[in-house]
């Protein structure tokens, strides 16, 4: 609003300013054209011989001071149409000046007119701002007024349905009421009334939340700790990596040594050799000692462990090419297992004579007996 007015305003004053330069270019222009018909005139009179102009004289002749009086005359003639030209002038002066007054006269009052014109304008817009201004006001608290009764009717409307779905629930929900009734009067003495039921399933509702927040929390430690696993597991597989390089490294190594062990080793067979009678012997006899442990094995039933590691132990005895301590480490196995044959041989043994003795004992009570019927039957 307050731009539209300063818009008009500078118009109106922008229209005042047009009107002035319009008036003065309009006197100007009447003042230069009476000027130029002024001027037209004075040189239509004056230049070269006009009639109006005193006749100049041929005064060759005469004497000095008849020219001179001849001069004088003309230059009187030449001031009164002078005179009179100015009187003239001063009449279309004055004339010019009535209506040039009475232009400014008409300027002011277009002025005030254009002023009043502009004020009436200025108050008819403020009118019709208020006016607007009302009216959008009016409109926004009539929308305002809308939407809340849309908003109100949207609320008055869920509060129906929650009152319907509260009553859906009450009905649904008083066979539980029920139920809880005839649990209190015809349960235990633990619960009197429902609210200690009610009370009881809180607790242990909560408990269960408890249980299951401890659970969530169990599971996330479970998750941080399978991560920290992964990290571990990532890290100790580039631990092996770089493991794996320096087992490379030393792969390189342990096969330039090698070249050099297997020289090793073939001064090493030459010595094997010539020891290979002996040791085959010492085979035969540690082969010999464990058929016999496994021929007693085999009559007292032995477990199935015992008896399948003893052919491992007999197929290490039968080996080749072993070293001093394995042959003295066999050698102390094939000490143990004579002790073991010794044992069975000493277990049968027992065994036996309990066996013949059970046989002359039976035989004892079978003459017993024997001897009884016949003292009956007699």
């Amino acid at each position: 609003d307050e731009t539209r007015h300063s818009a008009r305003s500078a118009s109106a004053g922008v229209v005042r300013e047009e009107v002035g330069e319009q008036r003065d270019r309009i006197g100007y222009t009447q003042r230069g054209r009476q000027f130029s018909t002024m001027g037209e005139n004075l040189l239509s009179q004056y230049s070269g011989r006009a009639k109006n102009l005193p006749q100049t004289l041929t005064l060759d002749h005469v004497s000095p001071a008849t020219r001179l009086l001849e001069k004088r005359r003309q230059m009187f003639e030449v001031q009164e149409a002078l005179d009179a030209q100015k009187e003239e002038f001063a009449r279309r002066e004055d004339a010019f000046r009535r209506r040039e007054e009475a232009l400014r006269k008409k300027d002011l009052e277009l002025q005030e007119s254009l002023i009043k014109f502009n004020k009436f304008l200025q108050e008819n817009e403020s009118k019709r701002n208020r006016a607007v201004k009302r009216t959008q006001d009016e409109r926004k608290q009539r929308e305002q007024k809308e939407s809340e009764i849309v908003r109100l009717k949207e609320e008055h409307r869920k509060r129906l349905d929650e009152e319907k779905a509260l009553k859906r629930e009450l009905q649904l929900n008083e066979k539980y009421q029920l139920y809880l009734t005839n649990v209190v009067e015809g349960g235990s003495d633990d619960y009197h009334e429902i609210q200690d039921l009610l009370n009881r399933y809180k607790t242990l509702k909560d408990a269960n939340q408890d249980l299951a927040d401890a659970q969530r929390k169990h599971e996330q430690d479970n998750e941080d700790k399978r991560l920290e696993f992964a990290n571990f597991k990532k890290e100790r597989q580039n631990e092996m990596l770089n493991q794996n390089n320096d087992i490379a490294k030393l792969q390189k190594i342990l096969e330039g040594r090698e070249g050099i062990t297997l020289r090793l080793l073939n001064d090493v067979d030459s010595t094997i050799r010539g020891t290979s009678d002996k040791t085959l012997e010492l085979g035969q006899i540690l082969r010999s000692v464990q058929n016999l442990l496994e021929r007693f094995q085999k009559q007292v039933h032995s477990n199935a462990k015992h008896s399948s590691d003893q052919p491992r132990r007999a197929e290490k005895a039968t080996s080749g090419g072993k070293s001093a301590e394995e042959i003295e480490s066999d050698g102390k196995q094939a000490v143990e297992s004579l002790d073991e044959i010794c044992m069975y041989m000493l277990d049968y043994s027992d065994i036996v004579t309990e066996w013949l003795e059970e046989c002359a004992e039976a035989k004892r009570k079978e003459r017993g007996a024997a001897t009884l019927r016949a003292s009956e039957d007699a």
